[in-house]
């Protein structure tokens, strides 16, 4: 367990030396992608209640990275996009939609925002941008990505989602910019989602991509690889393509029409050794958590479209995002291992994790919830954003690289870190205290959805106040409720005099202990 001595009430010189010349480096160094997340998507006829679902960790390179909430409204003009994390720019069209998203705080300084994650736009459109994959060398070796100036992550949900009037129509204009600008760096999934369908897209080389539709009665999860594998190019109901696709794979002989069946993974993705620790367990858990298979291979084979062994709802997708293996001698926080081989779904440099959830029988205000959890998962709470929130709550806004002591952000992170430090003695009070408040929100929101049917045909704008009134409530519970775990935390490991500094360096050394690297 790391202590800080509770005689230092003031920080000292040397953490002082190192927290100025961490916050130098941060925001001085060049942007890096993000290298890690773990995806899960279910369809409505696998939900209990109807829903679709797309979900998401957002895994990043440091416990830092902190996301907030931003409306972009409608907008008349036409610009150019220009990219924060590199060259890569785009014409957008006049009559943009407006939506809500979740940019990283390093973009706010700038002329457009990035690195927006996750958003849901007017038409009830949902986005969760990316998935970082890898594609094979082989592919690579005749459509290379395009260093510098092709699309990455950063751009993605800035130039689709305000053009997107439907799950499909965000495929066809995220293919278009892939064909047109190429991919940079490394590839990526995405997956759109609307009221009838939910679509995902993998990359397939530099240029060209592969997306399907999910199945109504089906899951599907990802842990940084592709994970496609039989493709029918003759169903476009299910899927689509980049232009000339199967073309280009018979002539550069990665494909024969005439001997077996095309494989996507084993085509177009690639299969390392690392995978083995870092990416198949975190499917393979999922896979059994849902359905009750057990897979021993490590080949990455696994079912592409599965059903589940019952109806899924929200909270089941949540488990399966803060999972840790627990239960098992994998689990590297109730063993207290951080050098556990395999890299658990929940962990410490999740800026954010996401369950966007579209009831398609429900007013739009209503239909489309985006619920937020900010830091690690398993030590988060899962604040629902409904798409008729008016004012956005300044509790999830402002936050920065830089410790403070106000923003949703850092006071999750703050709580994080001290349970950490000792989590098989603190982790089982956060758990409780989690669970309660969310089981309490869950009822809450039950409450005031009837009051909105029964108000927004009369009334829209008294419905709207009902969901305003819920947010505000529950963001500020919340922020009580993480400042009495932090304190009494505090108070528990002998820490409750940190200075902001010292706790900065507490958050970024457990992370690092913690980080369980590869991709």
């Amino acid at each position: 367990m790391t202590t800080i001595p509770r005689t230092h009430r003031n920080i000292v010189p040397g953490i002082a030396v190192l927290f100025a010349l961490s916050i130098f480096a941060f925001i001085f160094a060049p942007s890096v992608p993000a290298n890690a997340c773990t995806t899960i998507l279910v369809g409505h006829e696998a939900t209990a209640d109807g829903s679709l679902i797309i979900a998401r960790n957002e895994d990043n390179v440091g416990a830092s990275d902190a996301q907030n909430i931003v409306r972009h409204e409608p907008r008349k003009e036409a610009l150019t996009f220009q990219a924060n994390d590199n060259a890569f720019t785009w014409d957008l069209p006049p009559n943009a939609l407006g939506y809500v998203a979740f940019p990283k705080w390093q973009s706010e300084g700038q002329k457009l925002l990035s690195f927006e994650e996750t958003g849901i736009n007017d038409y009830g459109v949902a986005i969760s941008a990316t998935e970082t994959i890898f594609n094979s060398e082989a592919i690579l070796a005749v459509d290379p990505y395009v260093q510098g100036t092709g699309l990455t992550e950063d751009s993605i949900t800035s130039v689709v989602l305000p053009y997107a009037t439907s799950a499909r129509e965000g495929i066809r204009l995220l293919g278009h910019v892939i064909e047109t600008a190429g991919v940079s760096d490394e590839g990526f999934g995405v997956a759109l989602s609307d009221r009838n369908e939910i679509w995902y897209l993998e990359t397939a080389s530099g240029h060209h991509w592969v997306a399907q539709r999910l199945p109504a009665d089906s899951y599907f999860v990802s842990a940084n690889q592709g994970r496609f594998q039989d493709v029918d190019f003759n169903d476009p109901m299910n899927v689509m393509t980049s232009a000339g696709f199967v073309d280009f794979l018979v002539e550069h002989k990665l494909y024969d029409p005439a001997g077996e069946a095309f494989n996507f993974f084993t085509c177009c993705i690639s299969d390392g050794e690392h995978d083995h620790t870092y990416n198949y367990p975190r499917v393979r858990e999922l896979l059994k958590l849902f359905s009750g298979i057990e897979y021993d291979r490590m080949d990455g084979l696994y079912p592409v479209f599965v059903q589940p062994d019952r109806k899924l709802t929200v909270q089941d997708v949540a488990a399966g995002l803060r999972n840790r293996y627990q239960g098992t001698p994998h689990d590297p926080y109730m063993h207290q291992n951080p050098k556990e081989p395999y890299r658990p779904i929940s962990v410490m440099r999740a800026s954010l994790s996401h369950i966007t959830q579209t009831r398609p029988d429900l007013p739009g205000d209503i239909a489309v919830i985006n619920h937020i959890a900010l830091g690690m998962p398993d030590l988060a709470v899962y604040m629902p954003f409904y798409k008729g929130l008016t004012d956005l709550p300044s509790a999830y806004q402002g936050a920065t690289g830089q410790i403070d002591d106000h923003s949703m952000f850092w006071r999750s992170r703050k709580m994080q870190a001290l349970v950490l430090q000792d989590y098989p003695r603190l982790a089982p009070a956060a758990h409780e205290a989690i669970a309660q408040f969310e089981a309490d929100l869950v009822a809450k929101q039950a409450a005031m959805e009837d009051q909105y049917l029964a108000l927004w045909r009369q009334d829209e704008d008294a419905a709207r106040e009902l969901i305003q009134n819920l947010t505000d409530h529950a963001v500020a519970d919340m922020e009580r409720m993480l400042d009495d775990l932090t304190i009494r935390f505090a108070k528990e490991l002998g820490m409750e005099n940190l200075t902001d500094e010292q706790f900065f360096e507490l958050i970024m050394g457990i992370e690092k202990k913690y980080h369980f690297h590869g991709a």
